[in-house]
């Protein structure tokens, strides 16, 4: 690891990325956060014992960036948990490193964080490589939210869906692919849960937070480029979801959410559809 000092003064902001075999954008991820960091901020990396170039091309921003060399694929949480170790600043910027940020967006988090009353978690639009909006906020997941969507058919009651208008909301969860938390407050819910080796981290913390009665705001305003799905696992996607879905629910809601899940293909079948 670079334990090099990268301020001489208190640092305000500690971006964390984790990448995990990310040659082929990890490169445009860091140098656009280089390009728009404050200078009372720092970045930290933590590789999770990539297998290809990666950590090649992270060194190359050696004398910029704090890298942690993980020795195994600790995963989403316990990741930037360990990377949360090294951080020294008083706000944590969490971010994905199939991303790309623009100039204003530390800054713009910042000030609506300290203006805005009980805010716990901020996060910004995350927008395609095509311009279009990821759905990156969701209620939390509920059997109530199910049967709202998948029985009576109110959309984007289960699942994600993008806030309509162009100013901040509050929302019941997030995407982890980018969010900013004050660090004390990230430590006072007691960081990601371990238990999630990736997917339902981002949804447990916004519970946590939300729990202590603080809130979780999208802010539009504040855009981040985010290549969907770009990020890689040794296991796959789907066995990683259903596995973080079941401990996330417990065995009880998540067989009730599963029937539930069912309903809409039944009724097609029913019908003849």
């Amino acid at each position: 690891m670079n334990n090099q000092s990268l301020s001489t003064g208190e640092i305000t902001l500690s971006i964390i990325i984790v990448s995990f075999n990310s040659e082929s954008f990890i490169e445009k991820c860091i140098s656009s956060v280089l390009k728009n960091i404050p200078k009372d901020a720092e970045v930290i990396v933590l590789d999770n014992a990539s297998s290809d170039t990666t950590v090649a091309k992270l060194k190359k921003f050696s004398t910029k960036i704090k890298l942690i060399e993980s020795g195994e694929n600790l995963g989403f949480s316990s990741g930037n948990n360990k990377a949360l170790t090294q951080a020294e600043g008083e706000y944590i910027f969490f971010l994905n490193p199939d991303t790309e940020v623009n100039f204003t967006i530390f800054g713009d988090l910042i000030s609506f964080y300290k203006e805005t009353p009980y805010a716990g978690i901020i996060g910004p639009k995350l927008v395609m490589p095509d311009g279009k909006i990821q759905e990156s906020v969701k209620n939390l997941p509920t059997i109530a939210g199910a049967i709202k969507e998948f029985v009576f058919g109110i959309n984007h009651a289960y699942t994600q869906y993008v806030p309509k208008g162009n100013q901040p909301i509050e929302v019941e969860s997030m995407y982890g692919a980018a969010m900013l938390i004050k660090r004390l407050l990230f430590e006072e819910v007691g960081g990601f849960d371990e238990k999630f080796f990736l997917y339902y981290e981002d949804m447990d913390l916004c519970r946590r937070v939300r729990n202590l009665g603080k809130k979780v705001y999208y802010y539009p305003k504040a855009e981040v480029t985010h290549l969907v799905g770009a990020t890689k696992s040794s296991q796959n996607r789907y066995g990683l979801n259903r596995e973080s879905f079941w401990k996330y629910h417990g065995p009880i809601e998540g067989i009730l959410l599963q029937l539930i899940f069912l309903l809409p293909r039944l009724k097609r079948r029913l019908m003849g559809i």
